[in-house]
């Protein structure tokens, strides 16, 4: 299987593409092969990209489906995550620096949500409800910007 390719803002056309705000999947299609072998696709592009990945949204590479992995730190396994919505628990804070494959060679800290609450559907359609934080909130949060059609480039923390 070859790896999709990455859309980023080094193309502004594929930059407009990346910031285009991304559709639910309808619960229909969460049977269809096609959509069943676009997760794969997706999930082998970030596992196969030429820069170390952490997470990878279908707007990145032109789909706009509210669907996205992230590498869990704390388990080190790949995890999916569709119609994805997310409520910050607590106030805190923490600003890394973030890198994404769709905007090369830069890495900027963003101020993000510690802990956060994700309500999503697997790839079974079956409805999840998890608690993370830290690292893991912070790459869910960095790949929830994708599907809204926001880059980490415009959050960067001003210091």
């Amino acid at each position: 299987m070859k790896p999709l390719r990455i859309l980023t803002i080094e193309d502004k056309k594929e930059e407009a593409i990346l910031r285009q705000k991304s559709l639910a999947v309808k619960p229909e299609e969460l049977s269809k092969k096609d959509l069943k072998d676009f997760l794969d696709a997706l999930l082998h592009s970030a596992k196969n990209s030429e820069e170390p990945a952490g997470g990878i949204a279908a707007p990145q590479v032109g789909v706009h489906k509210r669907i996205f992995y992230i590498l869990n730190y704390d388990t080190n396994k790949w995890e999916l995550f569709i119609n994805p919505e997310i409520e910050p628990i607590g106030y805190t804070k923490k600003a890394i620096p973030e890198a994404c494959l769709s905007v090369p060679n830069r890495e900027e800290k963003v101020l993000r949500y510690y802990k956060i609450k994700v309500k999503f559907l697997d790839k079974n359609g079956k409805r999840k409800v998890k608690k993370y934080e830290d690292l893991n909130s912070i790459s869910i949060q960095h790949e929830y910007d994708h599907l809204e059609g926001v880059l980490f480039i415009d959050k960067i923390l001003k210091e």
